[in-house]
């Protein structure tokens, strides 16, 4: 028990441990996504935007956010002596050289002859492949294992890094699927439904624990009402600005391991994952992370929306102030929210044929889906 106390994520395993590794996007979160613009990574709302910060992330998760990335060995396999020597026997019951069954992960954490932190480890790698950063498919990958070889040093990895770049990964490919062919998110959906109640009490169940750190675990058998995908349109497109809590946890106590994540929403961070490397833009929802008026933000950068090969290398490239500055750096002083507001064009999504919409339920349907940068091109 000692050793797994060290890896510092049984927080996140309280919390989000029963999470599923994929689901088909409930009608809510589907209405919410259609509002979803992977060229700023927030949502387009009627009053203007809002998203999920770094800060909310960690808090509802229990996830640590560090300057350690999590990386991985490409090179790395099962039949390996250092997966041997980390693992244990176990290796010589796997016929894959880089993924494995959870099934046969699972049985060997149960078995004989695998040492207390070898058992750890084996859980640890069925954790961050099916939960944190999960795959399309049910393995378990090798590939972590080179950051899990000292157990004391599991909890300085950006954990919550890797997860979060991984959710705003899968939302950006859900919001561009139509309905019709049952998207789903293979990430930590449970995340974004939790961030809804926590920023939207009205359409929040009621809660069923203590509303503390981390907020998930508040949570757990809540009782969710099924509301069609119509009605969850219209909630949405109704839905006024004085009933959104910009700042739930303004002021929780801000746990050590949440520390870094509590310095993030006020700045443009480019957020590495193992899979994919995404932007969180600050300067987009200023009343998120700052009191007082909201401020024109600049154009969204370039490679929001880059080859992974592209965003790999300016990360690489980059230097510490390029992909994390503050917020400040990006707004327009002098500009108009309100006249900016106006241009932001909200997404308009496909419906199902079968049901009956009303078209005042599809925000904005009448005008042209477009981006107008501050140059008005």
């Amino acid at each position: 028990m000692g050793i797994w106390l060290q890896t510092g994520l049984v927080d996140f395993w309280r919390a989000m441990g029963g999470t599923s590794r994929r689901i088909g996007i409930k009608p809510r979160l589907w209405a919410l996504l259609e509002r979803w613009w992977d060229t700023t990574n927030t949502f387009h709302m009627a009053w203007g935007e809002i998203t999920i910060t770094p800060f909310a992330f960690s808090m509802i998760t229990g996830l640590p956010f560090s300057e350690r990335n999590v990386t991985f060995d490409s090179e790395l396999t099962w039949r390996s002596a250092a997966a041997r020597d980390l693992l244990g026997p176990v290796v010589d019951l796997l016929d894959d050289d880089t993924h494995s069954s959870v099934t046969v992960i699972t049985d060997a954490i149960r078995g004989v002859g695998v040492s207390a932190e070898q058992r750890v480890r084996l859980f640890l790698l069925a954790l961050v492949s099916r939960v944190v950063a999960p795959r399309r498919n049910s393995r378990v990958h090798i590939r972590f294992l080179s950051v899990l070889q000292d157990l004391r040093a599991v909890s300085s990895y950006n954990w919550g890094g890797l997860a979060y770049s991984h959710l705003l990964y899968e939302m950006k490919w859900a919001s561009r699927t139509a309905p019709e062919s049952e998207p789903s998110i293979a990430a930590l959906w449970s995340v974004l439904e939790i961030w809804i109640y926590e920023h939207f009490p009205t359409l929040a169940p009621d809660r069923t624990g203590d509303a503390a750190y981390p907020y998930a675990a508040s949570w757990i058998g809540a009782v969710r009402m099924r509301v069609p995908l119509a009605a969850s349109r219209r909630a949405w497109r109704v839905l006024p600005a004085d009933e959104v809590v910009w700042r739930p946890f303004a002021n929780a106590p801000v746990p050590a391991s949440a520390a870094r994540a509590h310095f993030l929403p006020g700045r443009r961070v480019f957020l590495p994952g193992v899979y994919r490397h995404m932007w969180y833009l600050g300067e987009r929802v200023s009343l998120q992370h700052s009191s007082g008026n909201r401020f024109v933000p600049k154009d969204p950068p370039e490679s929001m929306l880059a080859p992974d090969e592209e965003l790999a290398r300016l990360y690489v490239n980059a230097r510490g102030d390029v992909v994390c500055r503050s917020w400040r750096d990006f707004v327009q002083r002098k500009g108009s929210y309100d006249d900016f507001l106006r241009r932001l064009a909200p997404p308009v999504r496909f419906v199902l044929p079968e049901e009956e919409v009303d078209p005042e339920d599809i925000p904005y349907a009448d005008r042209v889906i477009r981006y107008e940068n501050s140059d008005g091109e």
